[in-house]
């Protein structure tokens, strides 16, 4: 089994500090929970990065670029050869909580 090199930007570092920070406001389990979740995902996407998500296209950008999912965070990242590439993370707010 391949296991991704896992990278992350400074945006998606700040991002999920902020979308953390943002759920501890309302409540310290849920925002635990939910930290559980994202890490869990991201483990899941080191192991099998196509698995569980979804092929976005980025403007004229070219790569594999993909969208997965932990309960209502939207994770966004670039998969290479050997090497995943977390961009970016968001809080949607439209999404139902679990």
């Amino acid at each position: 089994m391949i296991v991704y090199e896992m990278y992350f930007s400074s945006q998606a570092v700040e991002s999920f500090r902020e979308i953390v920070a943002h759920t501890q406001e309302v409540s310290l389990i849920a925002a635990e929970k939910l930290r559980a979740k994202i890490f869990h995902k991201l483990h899941l996407v080191r192991h099998h990065p196509i698995q569980g998500s979804k092929s976005i296209e980025i403007g004229a950008l070219e790569g594999n670029f993909r969208l997965a999912t932990a309960l209502n965070v939207k994770i966004y990242y670039k998969v290479e050869k050997d090497k995943v590439i977390v961009l970016d993370m968001l809080l949607d707010k439209e999404a139902k909580s679990a």
